[in-house]
């Protein structure tokens, strides 16, 4: 009987592991290895195998054999060393066998690719960016090569030059599926929702259970209001996650329709898993005369964000307080910008540093506290708190969840958003402010009320409205409100306009409603001051479930419009449920949509209780603590204090509530 020859051996082994069956795999593998123990193919397959299988302490022990064995080896061999190296996140192990690769092959396009992956995950963007464009002019028709310096672009924020990448790669392999998924990104970053849900499709449609495009897909559906087929999406995205337990897909865009903190809480340590950088050195830290806080975002401009905290940094203690600021966005050249940048004791634009640098930069500085004002929310740079720059690490205010990781030491929320008991669905320590966590350090009052012809509403009829974002309408809420326009005779909806394909949809669902379009009006974008002028001309603002509004909730209590909210289990879906509790309207709070509309149907058609309501607004306004910002701001000092003190006395972080 012939016997099989080593190659023919791991031939049929790999066979056996394309099909799936890996014990026969590794069978045929160690039947190689029993007669030629040096024969490095059966190594490097095994390390493949152990890799695969997630068998730490057999990749580490095959690992050692294929270096041992690697000298004299080709540059395809070198090149998957890299990448076993680079699965365990060992970059300058994998560095060092992507250019011995490159050394054995100088014109191997994809070597150079790689050392440019490598040198990209290390944060070296110069090396990575040197060996991406020489792989491009060995081999200009390399789709991977066109794709991941797309990816690069992207991140420097070089839109331009990365969608020219993106559709190249697409261009030399219409089936590649990451290179959809990533241009798509970019033309949802363009807000071309349109375009970027058909890139979507097609990432989703040439990989199966590809759950970042499903759900980016999701996501632009919901802006472009389709509908249509939302549950069987919704379905997709859910198996999707089941079928691939190493999938990432934005926790921002899963609150949008899901209101269970736990799943929640599980898509945020998926995400936030992603980030596993090796921490920088801890530094000593002593009681000094002023905490200095550093608080990191990239809203600082005419953002939702800065319509509630602009107040803010200037009013801090600055005898207790240093505060310094870090802005990663863009300068709109705004008054608001200009103000809130006066606002801090060191106000430093970071947008060109990467988060590593970032995180260097913050430890160069000795901040004390960090406070992450982004969470997962769009151009998040959140990771920042990976690399542990400082002591003690805080998230607030943007983004209403958990982060998911063990690197954020402090959410601060309220009794209203996360009851006592639901701590558990939180990664971080849970510090309770007294009342609503939402700060309201306004800048602006409103311009004069102009009138109702004025804005296009009509003369007479009641005006419910709804200025949340259109990703935010889900077709249940719509259902209900079109219910309550055929039970409240004469009255029209008053909803935002971003864009004349969204009025046309809404007005479409409407009619389907048997509705007429007309008792839709929409509301064009306007300065924040005009805008507040505009809303107290409503009668009855509608919130969104399972997506709460924020900012648009205090912003109608504001402007002295009472509104009604339905609360679930998550923190997005609580949040007007905290403002209406700190303004003294907690019966504008239902647990179920029927109680929902069942009292938007009364008070819409019992004047004399909306005006009460009203009323008691209005008066309540000046001294219940919502807008108390002083309050909120002494009572947020309070909570840092608390937090440095334990950081001081060597006590790990623990969740706590200000009395």
């Amino acid at each position: 009987m012939t016997q099989l020859t080593p190659q023919a051996l791991l031939a049929i082994a790999h066979q056996r592991r394309q099909a799936g069956d890996l014990l026969a795999a590794e069978n045929f593998s160690n039947m190689v290895l029993e007669k030629h123990p040096d024969y490095r193919e059966a190594w490097l397959f095994k390390a493949q195998l152990a890799e695969l299988e997630g068998k730490a302490e057999e990749l580490a022990t095959a690992l050692a054999k294929v270096e041992r064995h690697s000298l004299g080896a080709s540059a395809a061999y070198l090149t998957d060393m890299g990448n076993l190296y680079r699965s365990q996140r060992q970059h300058a192990e994998a560095g060092k066998a992507y250019r011995r690769a490159v050394e054995t092959q100088p014109d191997y396009a994809q070597g150079w690719n790689n050392l440019g992956v490598n040198a990209h995950e290390r944060g070296d963007n110069a090396a990575a960016e040197a060996a991406y464009l020489h792989a491009l002019a060995l081999a200009p028709d390399l789709a991977l090569a066109h794709n991941n310096y797309a990816a690069l672009r992207h991140l420097a924020g070089d839109l331009n030059a990365a969608s020219q990448h993106y559709r190249l790669a697409i261009e030399l392999d219409p089936g590649y599926a990451v290179a959809w998924k990533n241009y798509g990104s970019i033309l949802q970053e363009q807000g071309r929702h349109a375009e970027a849900m058909h890139a979507y499709d097609q990432a989703a449609r040439h990989r199966l259970h590809y759950a970042d495009a499903i759900s980016g897909s999701l996501y632009m559906r919901l802006h472009l209001l389709e509908w249509d087929g939302l549950s069987q999406q919704l379905g997709s995205l859910s198996t999707a996650l089941q079928h691939d337990k190493t999938a990432r897909i934005s926790p921002f865009v899963h609150m949008a329709v899901d209101s269970n903190p736990a799943t929640q809480q599980q898509i945020s340590q998926r995400w936030a898993g992603h980030y596993t950088p090796q921490p920088l050195p801890s530094r000593t830290i002593t009681q000094g005369k002023r905490i200095r806080l550093g608080y990191v975002g990239a809203d600082f401009f005419a953002h939702a964000t800065s319509w509630l905290t602009a107040g803010m940094f200037a009013a801090h203690d600055r005898t207790r307080f240093e505060v310094w600021g870090y802005d990663y966005g863009l300068d709109d050249n705004s008054a608001v910008r200009s103000q809130i940048g006066n606002s801090f004791d060191r106000f430093t634009s970071v947008h060109a540093l990467d988060a590593e640098q970032l995180a260097q930069r913050l430890r160069d500085d000795e901040i004390d506290i960090l406070i992450d004002l982004k969470g997962w929310t769009r151009n998040s740079r959140s990771q920042v708190m990976a690399w542990r720059p400082a002591p003690v690490q805080v998230h607030y205010l943007a983004y209403p969840g958990t982060l998911g990781a063990d690197w954020c030491d402090y959410l601060i929320a309220d009794k209203q958003v996360i009851p006592p008991g639901a701590e558990q669905y939180y990664n971080e320590a849970v510090v309770r402010l007294p009342h609503c966590y939402q700060i309201n350090a306004r800048l602006a009052n409103a311009s004069p009320t102009p009138s109702r012809q004025a804005v296009g509403l009509p003369e007479t009829g009641f005006v419910f409205c709804c200025f949340n974002q259109h990703y935010k309408l889900l077709p249940a809420m719509f259902d209900l409100w079109m219910q309550l326009l055929q039970q409240v005779p004469g009255s029209v909806l008053w909803l935002l306009a971003t864009s004349p394909h969204n009025c046309e949809r809404l007005q479409q669902e409407a009619h389907k409603r048997g509705i007429a379009p007309n008792r839709l009006v929409f509301a064009p974008p306007l300065a924040q001051a005009e805008h507040l002028a505009r809303l107290a001309l409503a009668d009855l603002a509608l919130d969104t479930l399972p997506c709460n509004a924020h900012t648009t909730a205090s912003d109608a209590l504001w402007a002295g419009v009472p509104l009604l909210t339905c609360v679930a289990d998550s923190f997005a879906s609580r949040v007007a449920a905290s403002c209406l509790h700190a303004i003294g309207l907690p019966e504008l709070v239902t647990t179920s949509l029927p109680a929902y509309q069942a009292l938007a149907r009364q008070l819409a058609t019992e004047p004399a209780q909306l005006a009460a309501l009203r009323s008691r607004l209005a008066d309540n306004r000046a001294d219940w603590p919502l807008f108390d910002s002083q309050a909120s701001i002494a009572a947020l000092e309070r909570a840092y204090e608390a937090m440095w003190a334990r950081q001081l006395a060597g006590l790990p972080p623990a969740g706590f509530d200000l009395p």
